[in-house]
C-alpha cells in the first residue's frame, strides 16, 4: 500500500512539472522573441540646424509714456452747465470739453464794458480841454490811468470767460470723466485725463557698460504680454545726460509709431537692441533643447544605410536664447537634423519616423 502511494505521488510530481515547466519555457521564450523583436518607429518633428548670424543683443524692462499728456483741471470755479466730450473718445486740440456757469462772469464783463465806455468819453473831453489849455496835465493823467484801468478789467474778464470753457490743449484720447453736469468745481478739479497715442516714448536705462554700444537712431523693438505676437519697432531718440549714481545705469528714451492705438501709456514690456556686431553661428529652434540634470541636449536624427532613421542623444552648450531659437556653441553643426518635438518619447538608439506636422 505503501509502495503504491509513493507511486502516485511519483507520477503527479512527474505530471504537474511537465505542466508548469511546459508553461515556464512557454513564457521564457516569448520573453526572448519580444527581447529581440525592433520597436517600431516613434514619430516626431525635426528641424535642420542652420550657420546664421547673430547679433548680440541686451533686453531689459521699458515703459511707455505720452509725449503729451496731462490731466485737464478747472481753473476757476464754477458750476457745470455742458460736458461736450465722451470718455474714451478722441479730440482734437482746441474741442470743447467742458463749460462751467458764465451768467455771472458776462453780467460782470457788461458792468466794465460800460464803465470803460465811460472812461473813454472822460478821456476824450481832458484831451479836448488840455489841447484848448483849459483842463491840466493831473487831469489828462488821471483820465489816461481811469481808461487803461477800465481797458484791462475788460481785457480781464473775457480771459476769464474763456477759462470757463475748459478746451482741449493738445489732439489725443480722453479717459473717464470726473465732472457731471450741475457739479460744483474749484480751481484745481480734474476734469478728465487727456493723452496722445502717435507716437509714444519709451522710458528705459541700460548698465553703463553698454554706453559706447548706444547711439541715436539705434533700433529698439518693444514687445508686451498684451499682443504676444507683435513687436513694435521704435528709435532710440535721447540718451541721459549723466549715469545714475546708485544704479550705474544710463537713461534712455526711443520713439514708436503706434497708428492703431494699440499701446497705452503706462504700458511696460521688454525692450530689445543690438549691441556689438553680428556674429555667425549655428541656430536650432528652441525646442529642440530639452534639459536634465546633467545639462542641455538635443536629439539628432542620423540615417544608416538602408536609410532607416535613429535618434542620439547629444549634450549641447547653448550660448543664447532668443525669439524662438537658440545659438548654439558646441554639440551641434550646421545641417545636422535634431528633433524639435517628441523628445519626450525617445531613448538613445531608437528608431524614428519624421512627421513636421506634430506640434511640440
Amino acid at each position: 500500500m505503501r509502495k503504491q502511494l509513493i507511486v502516485v505521488v511519483v507520477i503527479l510530481i512527474v505530471v504537474f512539472g511537465a505542466i508548469f515547466g511546459g508553461k515556464f519555457y512557454a513564457d521564457h521564450r516569448a520573453a526572448v522573441a519580444a527581447a529581440h523583436r525592433s520597436f517600431p518607429p516613434t514619430t516626431v518633428a525635426t528641424a535642420v540646424a542652420r550657420d546664421e548670424p547673430w547679433s548680440p543683443q541686451v533686453n531689459v524692462v521699458g515703459s511707455l509714456e505720452a509725449v503729451d499728456g496731462t490731466e485737464i483741471t478747472a481753473q476757476i470755479a464754477g458750476n457745470v452747465t455742458q460736458v461736450a466730450f465722451r470718455s474714451g473718445a478722441h479730440v482734437r486740440k482746441g474741442d470743447l470739453l467742458v463749460r462751467l456757469d458764465d451768467s455771472s462772469q458776462l453780467a460782470l464783463l457788461h458792468a466794465d464794458q460800460a464803465k470803460l465806455q465811460l472812461a473813454r468819453a472822460t478821456l476824450a473831453r481832458a484831451q479836448k480841454l488840455y489841447a484848448a489849455h483849459a483842463g491840466s496835465q493831473s487831469d489828462l493823467q488821471t483820465a489816461e490811468a481811469n481808461s487803461g484801468a477800465a481797458q484791462a478789467a475788460v481785457e480781464g474778464d473775457q480771459a476769464t470767460l474763456k477759462k470757463l470753457d475748459i478746451a482741449a490743449p493738445f489732439s489725443g484720447v480722453v479717459g473717464i470723466r470726473e465732472v457731471s453736469l450741475g457739479q460744483y468745481v474749484s480751481p484745481g478739479t480734474a476734469v478728465v485725463n487727456l493723452q496722445s497715442y502717435d507716437p509714444l516714448l519709451l522710458d528705459f536705462s541700460l548698465p553703463q557698460s553698454n554706453v559706447s554700444e548706444i547711439a541715436v537712431g539705434q533700433n529698439a523693438v518693444f514687445t508686451v504680454n498684451a499682443y504676444p505676437d507683435k513687436a513694435f519697432k521704435g528709435r532710440v531718440t535721447a540718451i541721459g545726460s549723466q549715469v545714475d549714481p546708485a544704479t550705474r545705469n544710463i537713461a534712455l528714451q526711443a520713439t514708436l509709431a503706434n497708428p492703431h492705438a494699440l499701446l497705452r501709456p503706462g504700458m511696460y514690456g521688454n525692450v530689445e537692441l543690438v549691441v556689438g556686431q553680428a556674429q555667425h553661428g549655428v541656430v536650432v529652434p528652441n525646442t529642440a533643447i530639452t534639459y536634465n540634470t546633467f545639462g542641455d541636449n538635443v536629439y539628432m536624427v542620423t540615417a544608416s544605410a538602408n536609410h532607416e532613421l535613429t535618434a542620439h542623444e547629444q549634450v549641447v552648450k547653448v550660448q543664447d536664447q532668443r525669439g524662438g531659437s537658440a545659438l548654439i556653441a558646441s554639440g551641434v553643426k550646421a545641417g545636422d537634423t535634431v528633433v524639435t518635438a517628441g523628445q519626450n518619447k525617445l531613448r538613445e538608439g531608437m528608431p524614428v519616423a519624421v512627421d513636421n506636422s506634430v506640434q511640440p
